[in-house]
C-alpha cells in the first residue's frame, strides 16, 4: 500500500497538485488482517484533487481581420473572375447547410454535429436554382497533418456519398487567367456526363 501512496504523490506532483490521501492504519494491523483473510475496517481513501481548469472570467470575442487568409483571397478572386458570371460562388459553406443525414444511424447527434462543425472552402452553384455543383478545397501544407487528413477524408466521403464533386487543389502563389475557370467547367461537365 505504501508504494501506491508514493505513486499517487509522484503523479500529483507532476501536475502541481497537492494530494489528498487519507491516513491509513498502521501497517501491522493491515498486514495482520490480510493474513487472517479479514478486510480492514476502513480502507485508505484516495480523493481526487479538484481541477482548476477554467477561470470565472466570461469569454471575450474579437473579430478576425478578414474572412479569408491571403491564399484564400487570391484563389477566390481568380474563381470569381473566371466563373462568377456563369455560376453562384460561395465561400466557407458549412457542410450542414448542404448535406443532411439520409438515415437514422445509432449516434445521430454525433454524425449530425460532424456536418455542422465543418465547412467547405468554396461552393459553386447553379446560377438560378442554387443547386450545389462543385465543392472546392484548397490544400496547403497544414493538410499534411494527421488531424487535417482525417477531416479531409470525412469531407471526401460525404461529398462522394451525396453525389457532389469535390475538387482539391494545392494553393499556388498565383493562378493564370482562365486556369481556375477551365478546371471548374471540366470538373462540372465530367460530373454531368456520369
Amino acid at each position: 500500500m505504501e508504494w501506491l501512496r508514493k505513486f499517487i504523490r509522484w503523479w500529483l506532483s507532476l501536475f502541481g497538485r497537492k494530494e489528498s490521501i487519507a491516513p491509513s492504519k498502521p501497517a501491522d494491523s493491515q498486514t495482520t488482517a490480510s493474513i487472517r483473510g479479514e478486510t480492514a475496517s476502513t480502507p485508505p481513501k484516495i480523493t481526487e484533487p479538484e481541477l482548476e481548469l477554467a477561470s470565472s472570467e466570461p469569454p471575450k470575442y474579437k473579430q478576425w481581420d478578414s474572412l479569408f487568409s491571403y491564399r484564400e483571397r487570391v484563389f477566390f478572386k481568380a474563381l470569381l473572375d473566371d466563373v462568377g458570371g456563369q455560376y453562384q460562388v460561395f465561400a466557407k459553406v458549412r457542410m450542414g447547410d448542404i448535406f443532411k443525414l439520409a438515415n437514422e444511424p445509432e449516434n445521430r447527434k454525433f454524425h449530425s454535429n460532424q456536418l455542422q462543425c465543418k465547412h467547405l472552402d468554396f461552393l459553386v452553384c447553379d446560377k438560378s436554382s442554387y443547386k450545389p455543383l462543385l465543392a472546392i478545397e484548397l490544400d496547403d501544407s497544414s493538410h499534411d497533418k494527421y488531424d487535417h487528413r482525417e477531416r479531409d477524408e470525412f469531407k471526401e466521403r460525404v461529398c462522394k456519398e451525396a453525389g457532389l464533386k469535390l475538387w482539391r487543389l494545392r494553393v499556388q502563389q498565383t493562378y493564370p487567367q482562365g486556369y481556375v475557370g477551365e478546371q471548374v467547367h471540366s470538373t462540372i461537365q465530367e460530373k454531368a456526363a456520369q
